[in-house]
């Protein structure tokens, strides 16, 4: 019994070594939203209420390592205008880009965990984006702190 003690502490004991030596594979998607003039509340309230929730999801399962959505505080001219910026960081390139793999079997269940009426939430996703004047995505890199 002792003996298999000692095996667990010691187990528990070289894990945090073995994580601390692992390279941060992470990658970091910034998602810029231009939004129509006057559909901004009711584009926020749907991403709120659709994609949101499929996105904490796939926080708990691992595959988003931090997230979080940035409003501008002035604002900017047309061309350059963004009104919803949310950046998420995908705990490696594979979660962040994979087609048909792991990421879109999760976002699959996730959708159909939290929205049974598939067809209501198809629509309203369709709506959102109609909301859109333009949409872009930028991959980030860490230069310093």
């Amino acid at each position: 019994m002792k003996c298999l003690v000692a095996i667990a502490v010691l187990s528990s004991l070289s894990a945090p070594a073995a994580i601390a030596q692992t390279p941060d594979r992470s990658v970091t998607f910034e998602y810029y939203y231009r939004i129509k003039w006057g559909q901004e509340i009711a584009f926020k309230q749907l991403y709120r209420k659709n994609h949101e929730p499929i996105l904490k999801e796939l926080q708990k399962q691992g595959f988003i390592v931090a997230m979080r959505t940035d409003l501008p505080f002035t604002h900017m001219a047309g061309g350059e205008r963004w009104d919803m910026r949310v950046t998420i960081t995908w705990r490696d390139g594979a979660a962040a880009v994979e087609m048909g793999g792991d990421l879109d079997k999760a976002m699959a269940a996730a959708r159909k965990k939290l929205y049974p009426d598939e067809a209501k939430l198809d629509a309203e996703e369709t709506q959102r984006f109609s909301m859109l004047e333009e949409h872009w995505d930028v991959i980030v890199t860490k230069v310093s702190d």
